[in-house]
């Protein structure tokens, strides 16, 4: 079977659907992943062919995040839902989709949550689609509410009827999230969600600890705000917080950063930090003890699938939801305001409350019995096989 999966170009967005993808294409079905430039080198490490599509017009990216800039909380990401991923991104993304998919002629159509071009593309060829989630259910049902004009004049555009969101609301959906952090996710018409066990990353290797990873008896911990998040001095100031809580504390640290962000910005580098641009995720884990981190879903997840608490220190999007959800799990500890004194806190707390630990483990068995990704692909496969009968 040939199959198109359908993404905006964000790691964040990107990555959770690239490992159906493969399981996919390991099971030998012809697979294509249709985003736009800022994917290729991903998807090329991936070993996944790549469709591209338009990225939205200089002129109009910039009027748009002058919009962005001057939102704030809910309001800014209202506006992310409804302007950017439903409205600009899915109108700049249509033409090119839609040649692909005449083109090649795909069974199904797969698409992370905030792409949605795809929904609609899919629904004017007739062919069968499913969504993974890229943030919690809680979050994705609030964003959901903010979409439905954007999504019925694409669907206009496309020579449809609109539908007021049934097509989305009837889509089936893959999640990495175990339901215990997923949030309110009940739907009029939706399906259950198909539930899938996160990486629990990669095993400590016999040859030796990695330099960054050496603790000297003392506890591991990583520190991340994600790959892409350095252009606010928002995220400048939080990382020199952390930073300078991490170097009063008697631990070792891995901090990675992103390639956005500067070794200038984030100042004076404590001797037990070692500070990288990238290191996977993967690997990291299962040295670490502790994680901080934003609160966005791969690393959230990542961790959680390996019992390590958090410290959410959440900046935008689905973050606060996350931190949220984290908390009243007790799995971790959020912290909202990110100074010095509260993050050292906050991180003393999870190296040293069991019952955090606890809650994290707890959230790590729900995640291990949730279904393969080999599962899934065989899920989406079935979704394919209704179709052609």
């Amino acid at each position: 079977m040939r199959i198109l999966f359908s993404s905006t170009s964000g790691a964040g967005h990107l990555g959770p659907l690239v490992p159906y993808a493969q399981a996919l294409a390991r099971l030998g079905h012809e697979v294509l992943v249709s985003s736009s430039e800022g994917a290729s080198a991903a998807l090329q490490r991936a070993g996944l062919a790549h469709a591209r599509v338009a990225d939205p017009n200089d002129e109009e990216a910039k009027a748009f995040w002058v919009r962005m800039d001057a939102a704030k909380g809910d309001d800014a990401q209202a506006l992310a839902w409804r302007e950017g991923f439903s409205g600009l991104l899915a109108r700049s993304a249509m033409p090119a989709l839609q040649q692909t998919i005449g083109d090649w002629r795909p069974d199904l159509i797969v698409r992370e949550s905030a792409e949605f071009a795809a929904l609609v593309a899919a629904e004017r060829a007739a062919i069968p689609h499913a969504r993974v989630a890229v943030h919690s259910g809680g979050f994705e049902a609030w964003g959901s509410t903010h979409v439905i004009e954007s999504l019925d004049a694409l669907r206009r555009a496309a020579g449809l009827d609109p539908d007021g969101g049934a097509a989305l609301r009837a889509e089936k959906v893959f999640t990495a999230f175990p339901a215990s952090l997923d949030g309110d996710v009940t739907a009029p018409g939706g399906q259950a969600t198909f539930r899938v066990a996160a990486s629990r990353g990669t095993a400590v290797s016999a040859k030796g600890t990695p330099a960054w990873a050496a603790t000297n008896g003392l506890p591991f911990v990583y520190a991340t705000l994600g790959t892409v998040s350095g252009r606010s001095e928002r995220v400048r100031a939080a990382y020199r917080e952390i930073l300078e809580a991490i170097g009063t504390l008697p631990v070792t640290a891995l901090l990675t950063t992103g390639p956005v962000m500067t070794m200038e910005a984030l100042g004076t580098i404590p001797d037990n930090v070692t500070v990288k641009d990238f290191v996977p995720q993967a690997e990291v884990f299962p040295h670490a003890a502790a994680v901080v981190c934003h609160g966005g879903s791969g690393t959230l997840l990542g961790g959680l699938a390996l019992g390590l608490p958090v410290i959410v220190v959440p900046l935008f999007a689905d973050q606060p939801y996350n931190a949220r959800a984290v908390k009243d799990a007790g799995a971790g500890v959020a912290v909202l305001r990110p100074d010095a004194a509260s993050l050292r806190s906050a991180i003393q707390r999870v190296l040293n409350d069991a019952s955090l630990r606890a809650g994290a483990g707890r959230i790590a068995d729900e995640m291990a019995t949730m279904a393969s990704m080999d599962d899934a692909a065989r899920a989406l496969l079935a979704l394919a096989r209704a179709r052609t009968g």
